[in-house]
């Protein structure tokens, strides 16, 4: 097999650095200690998936007293979308909360490229709002559009996503 390029060997984070996928081998190949461009975006997704239905604690932080709280792990997540979100006119705001939470924990999506917008045709009547959310992910020789639809259930704050490029 070819060696790969610069650009297909790429570092997977620590969590997956650390995560056993076959703990009954004794020795890793080469190509468990890389990944290519195709599971670095099944990873982003994964982790976005993961921060984007965490509970962030905005409503316990003052933020004039500790203003790096905010931006902080300790503040990990997307603030809550269930309860004063239900009106139609709140999407505005689940869309910017769920960019703002992108950008200040996701480093392997380049700062400014992210964009959430409403899908035409969303079900506000059944609880839920679809949302397209697309950002450029760091990559080398050039950085990779990241797209990904996503469903969010106004009653439990589950967001699902699925991705189509």
């Amino acid at each position: 097999m070819a060696d790969k390029t610069i650009a297909e060997r790429l570092q997977p984070s620590l969590l997956d650095r650390l995560t056993d996928d076959a703990p009954n081998e004794r020795k890793e190949t080469r190509d468990t200690r890389v990944i290519d461009l195709v599971r670095l975006r099944e990873i982003i997704q994964r982790d976005l998936s993961w921060l984007l239905n965490t509970q962030n604690a905005t409503h316990y932080i003052d933020e004039e007293r500790y203003p790096a709280v905010s931006k902080s792990v300790l503040n990990f997540g997307l603030r809550e979308v269930t309860g004063e979100f239900t009106a139609k006119e709140k999407i505005r705001e689940i869309r910017d909360a769920i960019r703002v939470a992108i950008q200040t924990y996701e480093p392997r999506i380049i700062d400014g490229s992210v964009d959430v917008m409403l899908v035409d045709g969303d079900d506000t009547a059944q609880m839920t709002i679809a949302l397209e959310i697309r950002a450029d992910m760091w990559a080398q020789p050039m950085p990779l559009e990241l797209y990904l639809r996503s469903k969010v259930d106004l009653t439990t704050g589950e967001i699902h996503m699925d991705r189509r490029g």
